[in-house]
């Protein structure tokens, strides 16, 4: 299994787990709603969200592990300040997938 994020991990380095809670809702939701999750990840979807969350190649599609295999680094570097588990309406996510469009039509 190849596992991109844990919310285990984040809380474990330190990090609020009512953030981390809203950080993965925020990215599971932006997610479905660009098809990018399996039927795995549309049940933990529809399940709700915890700090017991992962993101991992079991609950995205392959468009998704592409995008998040490619920027996902980028999206927490953008939020780690001060906007982790703040980005609710997944603005910064919609951003970096804009840029990663344009720079995959260049390929």
């Amino acid at each position: 299994m190849k596992i991109i994020d844990k919310a285990s991990w984040q809380i474990d380095g330190g990090v609020a787990a009512d953030a981390v809670v809203s950080h993965f809702i925020t990215v599971f939701t932006w997610l479905y709603n660009h098809d990018m999750l399996t039927e795995d990840g549309i049940e933990e979807f529809e399940d709700g969200i915890d700090d017991c969350a992962s993101l991992n190649d079991e609950l995205v599609n392959k468009k998704g592990m592409l995008f998040l295999e490619s920027c996902y680094d980028e999206y927490l570097k953008s939020v780690a300040k001060e906007f982790y588990g703040k980005d609710i309406n997944g603005k910064i996510l919609n951003k970096i997938y804009e840029t990663y469009l344009d720079a995959s039509e260049v390929e």
